[in-house]
């Protein structure tokens, strides 16, 4: 399976939008701030200087908001690990809220450790062995020393083929995670089917009917019920959610998947 997206955005990856977006966002008092899109300045042929600026122009944007108003970055996938670093210092410390799918976790976990994007990732990763790379970015997210305006990371969303996870930090902002999970998979299944309706016909699962919660010897095992199928338990401060996704067998689209199911969880946690 092969997949290419081309563009020719001269606008987007020099976020053209970013001064009048910060004019109008005083008096709009949002709920959440959602940045996404940051992919576009992969690769960009930027004038010496300008891509720095620009994030940091946009690093300065998610200073100046209220702590009141959560803030959200999508990730995507990213090949430049310049830029992947520059997002590390610009813009993931001065979020709340992470979301990514199952190749860009694994990124981004290897270059807060010190290492290099992979270049290959496994597409169907084990739960257990997602849970464990989100536990361990949680943490190390968490445990730099803030510096001016940045926030604690209190909720994380992975979101893979076979199945929806959210971590959510206990007495945070974002509330209804059990929801939030189940909404993100049945949009997994509508955006990529292209129905609003669900087809079980033209859907799978491939999540096994039961999973460990870490590779750790001894772990729990919980199963996957079909009378309540989201799974959520507690763990130090901090709250999991796990969904199995209908896989749609009969594909109309894959681009912006992650945006819409990103966005799908969000709007009922705010």
């Amino acid at each position: 399976l092969f997949r290419s997206l081309v563009h020719s955005d001269v606008h987007n990856p020099v976020i053209d939008s970013l001064e009048e977006f910060k004019s109008k966002l005083l008096n709009f008092r949002p709920d959440i701030v959602v940045i996404g899109g940051l992919q576009m300045m992969d690769n960009f042929p930027f004038e010496p200087g300008q891509r720095d600026a620009r994030l940091k122009a946009l690093q300065d944007l998610l200073i100046s908001i209220d702590e009141r108003t959560g803030t959200h970055f999508e990730m995507a996938s990213f090949v430049e690990e310049s830029l992947m670093e520059d997002l590390l210092r610009y813009v993931i410390p001065y979020a709340d809220s992470l979301g990514m799918n199952e190749q860009e976790l694994p990124n981004l976990l290897s270059l807060l450790k010190g290492g290099n994007i992979t270049v290959l990732s496994d597409p169907y990763p084990r739960v257990a062995s997602v849970l464990d790379q989100m536990r361990e970015l949680y943490h190390l997210v968490n445990a730099r020393e803030p510096r001016r305006g940045q926030r604690p990371l209190t909720r994380l969303h992975l979101h893979t083929l076979a199945f929806q996870a959210i971590i959510v930090t206990k007495g945070s902002m974002w509330k209804n995670t059990m929801s939030a999970t189940a909404k993100a998979s049945l949009t997994a299944n509508r955006h990529v089917c292209g129905s609003a309706q669900i087809d079980t016909s033209k859907a799978r699962l491939i999540l096994d009917d039961s999973f460990s919660v870490s590779r750790e010897v001894g772990s729990a095992r919980i199963p996957v019920k079909e009378n309540r199928p989201v799974s959520c338990w507690e763990e130090s401060d901090y709250e999991i959610c796990l969904a199995p996704v209908l896989v749609c067998t009969e594909v109309y689209q894959t681009a912006g998947g992650g945006d819409n199911i990103s966005a799908a969880g969000l709007v009922l946690q705010i």
